[in-house]
């Protein structure tokens, strides 16, 4: 069993609670009293990170699609003593030494502000607080900033990578409506994501509506960035994409340029239609990004091979961060990876909004079975679905306010790794 992580605030004294005489019992004064017991309690938000003057940052956002992003913000001043970044990835510089050690007294555990205060004054703690540096217990991971709204659109994959779990637990067919599609898209647009995309342990060029969607993208002016193994991505869906003007990026799936290599990794026969359609969409002008996934020599060695192949037609390649899914994939792919004890946070939860091919959402992209859900997109818009209390309860467990039980999936991702070189958030409360 894994501990509590927060302890659970004081009661209210036994005198607080007695019941008054009939007439004199006010909801208003009682209203009072509960909103000054809980607001005399305070907690450093789990969402802050902080890194030195002159150091490289610690935090590396890896989950968009133009490559690696790194948080903004001026050049420290000569008095910064260390710089804050929380949910916006901008940099705060602080001057005041000691407001780091209030925010590390803070971090673990709810402090009373009245001892924050004797300790630390009470100007620095309303500082704190009206930064949002320091929040009430009940309100951390409340917030959220979304970078992008994950789509389902089909829930089928024509391949069978050995690296994904797909190849052992294939999914049975399944299409969104275009209505469920239209709702979702209207309500993302109002969040004004900077992007979307049709992925999930999928292939989106295979979905009968992927013209119509484009065109639903195009009327909400969002852009696409499109995962796809390029099968079925004909030139005719290419020139869609050019006429429309929603494409950010096309990531394009190429584990090996070896036929023979190629189809063992996939489990795929359609080695010509997708040399051919990536070369096609390479000269219609497409952004195109090829990703090479594996592990180890076999790894380097593929990856040289695609970049021999499509670099000098102008693709960008990269290697591509394989994991086992949360422990859904096994062989050479397997991690091993148990995260005990305080979880250390994780991008996915706050920046990203994954909407099943049902219109359920749910934690995140390496979810395959969708076991952590929250809601359905017919329950609200997008802000008070990711403010419900079952979307802030998942995201207490995932940065570790609360505790989370031993099998709950964060626990087996290699984003809870401490040494991941993809950290997005480094939480006061575990790297200080």
């Amino acid at each position: 069993m894994v501990p509590p992580i927060a302890p659970t605030l004081p009661p209210a004294s036994e005198a607080s609670r007695s019941t008054l005489p009939s007439g004199h019992t006010s909801t208003a004064r009682r209203t009072s009293r509960e909103a000054s017991r809980a607001s005399a309690w305070l907690q450093t938000s789990p969402y802050l990170s902080t890194l030195e003057p002159g150091q490289d940052s610690p935090l590396v956002y890896l989950s968009d699609t133009a490559g690696p992003a790194y948080p903004v913000g001026d050049e420290p001043p000569a008095d910064a003593a260390f710089g804050v970044v929380g949910l916006d990835r901008t940099i705060v510089w602080e001057s005041d030494a000691e407001m780091r050690a209030l925010l590390r007294e803070a971090s673990l555990v709810p402090q009373t502000a009245s001892a924050l205060r004797r300790r630390f004054g009470a100007d620095r703690v309303a500082a704190a607080v009206a930064r949002g540096w320091l929040q009430k217990p009940e309100d951390l991971c409340r917030e959220y900033r979304l970078v992008s709204g994950e789509i389902e659109v089909t829930a089928h994959c024509n391949w069978g990578c050995r690296f994904c779990p797909v190849a052992t637990d294939p999914k049975p067919p399944r299409t969104m409506p275009m209505a469920l599609f239209e709702d979702i898209v209207a309500k993302l647009a109002g969040e004004r994501v900077d992007y979307v995309t049709f992925q999930f342990f999928n292939e989106p060029t295979l979905d009968k509506h992927f013209v119509e969607r484009l065109e639903v993208l195009a009327e909400h002016e969002l852009q696409l960035a499109l995962y796809s193994n390029a099968s079925a991505l004909t030139p005719a869906k290419g020139d869609e994409l050019v006429r429309l003007g929603v494409l950010r990026h096309l990531i394009v799936n190429l584990p090996s340029v070896d036929e023979a290599e190629f189809g063992e990794l996939t489990g795929s026969r359609s080695y010509g239609h997708t040399m051919r359609n990536t070369e096609a969409a390479i000269a219609a002008g497409l952004p195109v990004q090829i990703v090479v996934n594996g592990v180890g020599e076999r790894l380097a060695k593929n990856l040289a091979g695609v970049q021999d192949r499509f670099g000098p037609m102008g693709a960008e390649v990269y290697p591509s961060l394989t994991c086992d899914r949360a422990g859904d994939v096994g062989g050479e792919y397997a991690q091993d990876v148990y995260a005990a004890g305080r979880l250390t946070g994780c991008g996915w939860p706050v920046q990203h909004v994954n909407v099943s091919v049902t219109g359920h959402l749910f934690l995140c992209c390496n979810d395959y079975y969708q076991r952590e859900v929250f809601g359905h997109i017919s329950d609200g818009t997008i802000a008070e679905l990711m403010t419900s209390e079952q979307a802030i309860a998942l995201r207490r467990k995932v940065f570790g306010v609360d505790a989370s039980p031993a099998d709950f999936l964060c626990r087996r991702c290699h984003n809870q790794q401490p040494d991941f070189p993809g950290r997005d958030f480094r939480p006061i409360a575990t790297f200080g």
